[in-house]
């Protein structure tokens, strides 16, 4: 810089010299006699002069111009890493979330929200837009990309539990995938692919069921896909319907916290919107919700409420999947969520809930699910079950694929697929000897499976009573299975359960065995019937000593029953008359 500095100043001297100093003076007589001499000599030699300092000057001024093309060139690299390296200003880490740092192991920070509603109220449309960046036509355009099934395309009504992503920029947008679900498996993985590569994080959208029939399979996904948030979704001309207020009170009985979407708003009256509104604020508000509504109608709305995340405030969206109204708040509040709950990776024993089960083609067995705790590594040796015996079989975790992308590592918290083998070369591991709610766990913990646990419970509705021996669907974490109420220890009067009573309850599993932990909230569940409650302690049984119990049991309640009868039944004595 100092020698560019240097050789500006000398060509701004030259110039000026030449500009001010004065022409010499020749007298006549001596410049008529050089002139008749030498005449052309001397006009060369002033041409050459002329040319050479022109020269010198031109390139002074190239040599600075240089200079200063890479003093800007340099000048402007400094203030790009400056500004990389500042700190964002408060106005702007509220507007635009901080990068986050991928790790070595190609972690990605992943969000899950789960969406819920009466069936035909926008949940798959809402999806595909979201996913694939377009708008909906109206006629199924954008739900068409998002079921897995030929049924599901042909009602129109979703069945299953499907998972789809959407990737969040440094700047907040999304990164698009405007893929089809009925695409081969090789182009739906070079479309998760980009998106992931792009992406500073990832929004994973869990589609789940409306209809009554697959409340059950709703159910199952909120408590076994672990989301970290939940999306309402209500259609403003359909309003707020049984499964609605159903949905609603599951998601609050998990404890999750809820968005409300009220969509198909460009073909719904006026009127008839406005006591969609009406009536969805009062429910939010009522003594069993107990959560403040806010209308979200411009970005400042959407910091407000991202900013009162902890509060009761409970955001609603009022929007159209076909014009595209209300669709940016939506995307501004997605993008500035951030995962809500905490995982405990650095543990040393690994488990990892299995919920679905394939097999591949030149692979095999494949298991997919969410690791609980611990880190899940390839090529390791893992126990699996528990089986219908309650045994685990030790398996080979061979390779791992998380969002269709190859991984060394799963962390704790992340969903993943991994393909695993007997670890015995003679044994042979077949898809259906494995099941959803099987666990694979690490050999050092000495895992052990239980029949038999104990919970507090909450009973939400029961149109009579509940009584021992009554059997219900226990949804616990992501296992589901038939249970029975052994011993009810109830503070009231009587052993009899009515609604808004709260009690302890020894439950029995009717089917198999199952890993369960203590801490774990359940959800049990016949007809109407529907409670909450969390696992309080495990008992560590197997059937055979259930059996005996329950034989001992029956023996004793067999003596009763004698002994009853023999107490009613009087046998008349006959007498005989010769």
């Amino acid at each position: 810089a100092d020698r560019s500095r240097e050789i500006m100043v000398l060509g701004e001297e030259t110039n000026s010299s030449k500009q001010d100093a004065p022409e010499p003076k020749i007298s006549s007589s001596t410049s008529s006699k050089k002139s008749e001499d030498k005449p052309r000599k001397k006009k060369t030699r002033t041409r050459k002069k002329k040319s050479k300092a022109a020269a010198s000057e031109k390139k002074l001024l190239k040599d600075g111009e240089t200079v200063k093309e890479l003093q800007k060139e340099s000048g402007k690299k400094e203030e790009m890493a400056a500004k990389e390296s500042k700190n964002k200003t408060p106005a702007e880490e509220d507007r635009i979330p901080p990068p986050i740092e991928r790790k070595d192991d190609g972690r990605i920070h992943d969000l899950r929200v789960a969406m819920v509603g009466n069936v035909d109220s926008g949940k798959s449309t809402l999806i595909g837009v979201l996913t694939g960046g377009e708008l909906d036509d109206g006629r199924g355009k954008a739900r068409s990309k998002i079921f897995a099934h030929r049924h599901e395309a042909a009602t129109g009504r979703t069945s299953c539990i499907s998972q789809h992503i959407v990737g969040v920029r440094d700047d907040g947008k999304f990164v698009h995938s405007n893929k089809s679900a009925n695409l081969t498996t090789a182009a739906k993985n070079k479309a998760w692919r980009e998106v992931i590569s792009n992406s500073r994080s990832v929004i994973t959208l869990v589609d789940l069921a409306g209809h009554e029939r697959y409340l059950k399979t709703t159910i199952g996904g909120l408590t076994g896909c672990f989301p970290d948030y939940a999306c309402l979704i209500i259609g403003a001309n359909m309003g707020i319907t049984k499964m609605t207020k159903e949905h609603l009170g599951v998601v609050l009985a998990l404890n999750i916290p809820v968005c409300c979407v009220v969509t198909k708003i460009d073909i719904c009256p006026s009127n008839v919107k406005a006591r969609t509104k009406r009536h969805l604020f009062r429910i939010l508000k009522s003594r069993g919700a107990k959560k403040q509504p806010f209308l979200v109608k411009d970005e400042k709305d959407v910091q407000t409420c991202l900013k009162n995340q902890s509060t009761k405030i409970t955001p609603v969206f009022m929007l159209s999947a076909v014009t595209g109204q209300g669709m940016g708040n939506l995307e501004a509040y997605l993008s500035g969520l951030r995962p809500r709950q905490t995982w405990d990776d650095e543990a040393k024993s690994v488990e990892f809930s299995i919920e679905e089960t394939f097999n591949v083609t030149g692979v095999g067995v494949v298991v997919s699910g969410t690791a609980t705790t611990g880190r899940l590594v390839a090529n390791s040796t893992l126990l699996l079950g528990p089986f219908s015996d309650g045994s685990f079989r030790p398996v080979l975790a061979r390779t791992i694929q998380r969002k269709r992308v190859p991984v060394p590592v799963c962390n704790a918290g992340e969903s993943c697929a991994v393909a695993v083998r007997a670890a015995k070369r003679k044994e042979t591991l077949r898809r259906a000897q494995i099941r959803r709610g099987m666990v694979l766990v690490d050999p050092s913990s000495d895992p052990k499976s239980t029949v038999s646990f104990e919970a507090d419970i909450l009973v939400l509705h029961h149109p009579t009573t509940i009584k021992e021996n009554y059997q219900a669907v226990v949804h616990c974490g992501i296992i589901r299975q038939t249970a029975k109420m052994v011993r009810i220890q109830h503070k009231g009067n009587g052993e009899c359960l009515r609604t808004g009573d709260k009690a302890s309850v020894l439950f029995r599993f009717m089917v198999r065995p199952e890993f369960v932990h203590v801490g774990t909230t359940i959800i049990f569940r016949e007809g109407t019937t529907k409670g909450v409650g969390k696992v309080t302690r495990v008992f560590y049984d197997s059937f055979k000593s259930v059996a005996q119990l329950t034989d001992e049991e029956m023996k004793q309640k067999k003596e009763e029953v004698q002994k009853d009868q023999e107490r009613r039944i009087r046998v008349p004595k006959v007498s005989i008359t010769g």
